[in-house]
């Protein structure tokens, strides 16, 4: 995996030691760390779930709001939002 120049092909991390391949096909996608390629198959190389992951993450993350000059507010974008579909 030349393209990947000695990194992992997700995150960027130097020396990636995991080969992955797509479970289906056979065919080699890419070389991972150790993290991504137990993230991918954790979620079980669903797309679907990734995303759901994806959208999970943006919901509930805290943000910093300027609300006046020099001055910011923590605020979840989940705040008076209904739960979530999985909750």
């Amino acid at each position: 995996m030349l393209a990947q120049e000695g990194r992992c092909a997700i995150c960027r991390a130097p020396d990636p030691q995991h080969l992955d391949h797509d479970r289906r096909t056979g065919w080699v996608r890419g070389i991972l760390c150790l993290d991504c390629f137990g993230g991918l198959g954790r979620f079980r190389d669903s797309p679907e779930l990734l995303a759901e992951a994806i959208t999970y993450l943006k919901g509930t993350t805290w943000h910093r709001v300027l609300i006046h000059p020099g001055v910011f507010q923590m605020c979840s974008p989940m705040r008076g939002r209904p739960p979530s579909r999985s909750s």
